[in-house]
């Protein structure tokens, strides 16, 4: 199969059109795509590695060549209109390989996400930090860029964004956003992060917090009056606290879990399922910070938020079992 940009717009644009969510180009096997959570195979014929070497050089500028050579994969955003994709290529078995994640046209607003929207509650904060987190492909970054979005209209705030790499690029409206990718620039999360307070922003979105160092600057940043959004890939609530703490050295955990008690506002958890109409619905685990919570943290019972979350209905809260008991009827 000759693949030139062209020709794989137009099918990428035809998988976008059908509902998938990624495609896949692997050498020596079929193209497949993600529609509705299951993969499905795009036709019988085998990708040659001359085809698929042909359209990385032609998606992709010197660096990110080079970036490829060197740790054998590389991120970016490529655009075959009216689509944007996020790529990821990688290698198996000594082989080239691709999966592009295809981004919505448009951010869509909070009230179409489902039970994500949810995490509108946590607006108005000023300050602090607010987790969004989920599995791969849970929707987290369309969530969080959603979430933005609405802020966007709200406020008159300087917004900046650090990501690997950038996906939605924001409207102007009332608000300024500054979006920033990892490795053209800045060189990692921790040091992006330290870096943004300088640049006097009110809101830092964090497209993940990977380590330790990063988790640390977060902290900083958000007890030091900025309002802070990260995303992590972790399950529940409980999970993603455990999580956090465990990213410190044991000596720092102590006061790593005050500063969290202190700064947390929030966590949104978000898992995908697939309903009985072959759809995908949005459950979504919110826990909002109150006294009781940053007790339990400061103490390291983090099994004990989750009767927090139980009791917490009438403030917002839900586990995931709620979750998916308001989704009933779909699956």
């Amino acid at each position: 199969m000759e693949l030139d940009g062209n020709a794989l717009g137009e099918i990428l644009a035809a998988a976008a059109e059908e509902g998938a969510s990624d495609v896949f180009l692997s050498e020596g096997k079929p193209m497949f795509c993600r529609q509705a959570g299951r993969m499905k195979k795009m036709g019988q014929q085998e990708l040659t590695k001359e085809a698929l070497c042909k359209f990385f050089f032609q998606i992709t500028c010197r660096e990110q060549q080079e970036k490829y050579l060197k740790h054998r994969e590389v991120d970016f955003t490529w655009e075959a209109a009216p689509w944007r994709f996020r790529v990821h290529v990688y290698r198996q078995q000594g082989r080239i390989s691709f999966a592009l994640r295809i981004l919505p046209r448009s951010i869509p607003a909070l009230g179409e996400l489902g039970q994500a929207g949810l995490i509108q509650q946590f607006m108005d904060y000023g300050d602090g930090l607010l987790l969004v987190t989920g599995a791969t492909g849970a929707g987290k970054t369309t969530t969080v860029a959603a979430f933005l979005a609405e802020v966007g209209r709200r406020r008159e705030y300087h917004i900046l964004t650090l990501e690997d790499p950038v996906e939605y690029v924001y409207p102007s409206g009332r608000c300024l956003f500054s979006q920033q990718e990892l490795g053209g620039d800045f060189v990692d999360y921790a040091s992006g992060i330290v870096s943004a307070m300088r640049e006097n922003p009110d809101v830092i979105m964090i497209a993940e917090l990977r380590d330790g160092a990063a988790c640390a600057a977060a902290l900083s940043a958000a007890s030091s009056g900025h309002y802070v959004i990260a995303t992590m890939h972790t399950g529940g609530a409980v999970e993603t606290v455990e999580r956090f703490i465990s990213m410190f050295p044991v000596e720092q955990q102590e006061l790593a879990r005050s500063m969290l008690a202190s700064s947390l506002r929030g966590i949104c958890s978000q898992k995908l399922f697939r309903g009985r109409d072959g759809r995908q619905y949005c459950g979504a685990e919110l826990l909002h910070s109150n006294n009781a919570v940053a007790n339990i943290i400061r103490k390291g019972k983090y099994e004990q938020l989750k009767s927090v979350m139980q009791s917490g209905a009438d403030a917002g809260m839900q586990t995931m079992e709620m979750a998916v008991d308001k989704l009933y009827e779909y699956l």
